[in-house]
């Protein structure tokens, strides 16, 4: 009986995405493990965090360039893959806004360089994020994710990833290439990413005349409050170590890198389950409600307990984990503390995207966006106040008390979707 199962597992369709997707994903993982430790040897923990703060500001810029599309989008994509017109449309939509939203982006980093005096200081790293942004311009998984074509996805992940590590290991030998991280990172980025994009407009016989720029018009300015609230919950998660090394300096800012970085790889390996289930449980619950809730409980309580039996192997190799992190032995007491607390805040985020794949498949928006504002001013003052203590510690203590409260919140605006009178 349990063969039987086994190999319906084996054979499941879901799961053959999941291994490929999964495959793919894994890049995103093991490329940190290698570049940070290679980072601190050669240029130090302190060009860490001048190179966290560029790709920290790349990615909230990206936000804006991603507008509605990994949302929204996917789910206009999942419900209509089976209409060629209407994919035409919503691919030639979003990648028109997207331009313009590009130029915009560049306008911003602009003005931010020339208006902030601590940008300017460190202008040469944060100009050579920007192909960063780019690479997010060009990037079509939001697409094959719709259309759950994971193949792709793992393609294009694995050739960016492996144009960096390789172009990373080559040019950067001195403590002065720190600025060329990020130009990397861009570079090999946009390469992978026009493969999957130019495939996509070859496949499906695209063409740009069938542009309509009242559609793009309107999507702008229908979903301009939606990207508003994903621009706000990207500052939320990146945000914290801009303002750390504004504050306290870019060594304090390479101490909450490394530990970030370590716990980011549980983040990016939640928000890859995110992505990969989100699709599916869109359709399932736009075809039937109660299965789909019922499909949702499942996946996302099975990824709960796998997360944590992560974080417990993290705490006990933490010793181990940091030496691979190249941290010197005189801090590794230190950063163990920050580590074994910032631990809690993965197993948090668990939940919390969980509950956003509902809020969205359930296009429960409005409430969202007044969330993720309050949340996000929230953590914005928080995060300045903690750091005054020059402390990373207290930081991470504090983004622990903001995931509860998003909780909190969350259940509230959930609540009716789980009430059987409902």
């Amino acid at each position: 009986m349990n063969l039987v199962y086994l190999k319906n597992i084996l054979h499941n369709q879901k799961f053959k995405n999941f291994f490929v997707y999964g495959t793919g994903q894994a890049v995103n993982i093991v490329s940190p493990l290698l570049i940070t430790p290679y980072i601190v040897f050669v240029c130090g923990i302190d060009k860490l965090g001048l190179i966290a703060v560029g790709q920290s500001l790349a990615y909230i810029l990206c936000v804006i360039i991603d507008y509605s599309s990994y949302i929204i989008g996917v789910r206009e994509i999942s419900i209509n893959r089976n209409n060629p017109k209407v994919l035409e449309k919503i691919f030639l939509t979003h990648y028109t806004s997207k331009f313009f939203l590009l130029l915009l982006t560049g306008l911003i980093l602009l003005l931010l360089v020339y208006l902030v005096p601590y940008f300017n200081q460190n202008r040469e790293v944060i100009f050579y994020s920007f192909p960063i942004i780019i690479a997010q311009f060009l990037n079509p998984t939001w697409f094959f994710q719709g259309l759950e074509k994971f193949l792709w996805i793992s393609f294009i992940n694995v050739l960016s990833k492996v144009l960096f590590l390789a172009s990373v290991f080559t040019l950067v030998a001195l403590p002065n290439d720190f600025v060329y991280v990020n130009l990397i990172l861009g570079v090999s980025g946009t390469v992978a990413n026009s493969i999957g994009l130019i495939s996509i407009y070859k496949v499906n016989n695209f063409s740009f005349r069938n542009i309509n720029l009242w559609e793009v018009k309107k999507l702008i300015s229908d979903d301009f409050s939606f990207c508003f609230s994903q621009l706000l919950f990207a500052i939320r998660n990146y945000s914290s170590v801009v303002i750390i090394g504004f504050f306290a300096g870019d060594f304090v800012a390479g101490q909450f890198k490394v530990i970030e970085q370590i716990i980011g790889l549980l983040r990016t390996y939640l928000q890859m389950f995110f992505k990969f289930s989100y699709s599916y449980i869109c359709l399932e619950i736009n075809q039937n409600v109660a299965n789909g809730l019922r499909i949702w409980k499942r996946h996302n309580g099975l990824n709960f307990i796998f997360t944590s039996a992560l974080i417990a192997l993290i705490v006990f190799f933490s010793t181990e984990i940091l030496v691979f992190f190249k941290v010197t032995l005189n801090l590794i007491p230190q950063f163990e503390n920050y580590l074994h607390i910032a631990l809690i805040i993965p197993l948090l985020i668990a939940i919390t995207l969980a509950m956003e794949q509902l809020i969205f498949s359930f296009n429960k928006n409005k409430p969202y966006i007044r969330i993720t504002f309050f949340i996000t001013l929230f953590h914005i003052l928080g995060v300045s106040s903690m750091i005054f203590w020059q402390n990373v510690y207290f930081v991470f203590l504090f983004l622990i008390v903001t995931e509860i409260f998003l909780i909190l919140l969350y259940s509230i605006l959930l609540q009716p979707l789980f009430n059987k009178k409902n």
